[in-house]
């Protein structure tokens, strides 16, 4: 026998659930990225949620499974870099400069979060390999494009798995040079998109 009334119940509080666990998120998101790992208690966080500490436990284990979660929240990112090579380009440079821009505004959208990753790297090392995974991914994304490229007869025969490791870590280097050790390059960034392009480009026709 169905019981419409309790379902319904206890789809309503599904729900409320949801909404409660997405607020400490939110929360625990904003006092991260102002206070740092350490100064965003879970105190705070709950404050700020508009819950009890003890809410905040029973959703999560402790700040580690909530910076945890943060973290699956913002690498998923294969979708946004694969739309990066999208489009109609003139050239395939101008599809790598289109891809080098996708990646490095990814990474300083989410540097608050990267930056507490760093610093917490060698006492919670999950949230290091979980942090990897956006770089990672930006090389697999774009080594598969090359791929597709050398098939089509496109690009001469090199590994396109290693040309991606190569162009992906310049704006691993130059966005943790930035925002990590404060370096000042002296070069903008769209230059920077343009130059490696073309050097990635070139390197690759050099082989016969």
């Amino acid at each position: 026998m169905d019981h419409p009334d309790i379902e319904q119940k206890l789809g309503g509080r599904g729900e409320e659930e949801q909404e409660t666990r997405e607020r400490i998120l939110s929360a625990a998101r904003q006092l991260m990225a102002q206070k740092g790992y350490k100064g965003a208690t879970t105190r705070k966080i709950s404050e700020l949620a508009g819950v009890n500490e003890v809410t905040v436990f029973r959703h999560f284990k402790n700040k580690v499974g909530i910076l945890t979660e943060l973290l699956k929240e913002i690498m998923d990112v294969r979708e946004q870099l694969e739309q990066g090579l999208q489009g109609e380009f003139s050239d395939l440079k101008q599809m790598l400069v289109s891809y080098a821009r996708t990646y490095y505004g990814l990474l300083v959208e989410r540097k608050e979060i990267f930056m507490i990753c760093m610093i917490e790297a060698d006492n919670h090392p999950e949230v290091v390999q979980m942090f990897s995974s956006l770089p990672m991914t930006a090389v697999e994304v774009l080594s598969n494009k090359l791929l597709a490229f050398q098939e089509q007869g496109h690009l001469p025969k090199v590994d396109p798995f290693t040309a991606a490791l190569m162009f992906v870590s310049t704006f691993f280097y130059a966005f943790m040079a930035k925002y990590r050790v404060n370096l000042n390059l002296e070069m903008v960034e769209e230059e920077l998109f343009e130059n490696a392009s073309e050097i990635l480009l070139q390197g690759i026709k050099g082989f016969k």
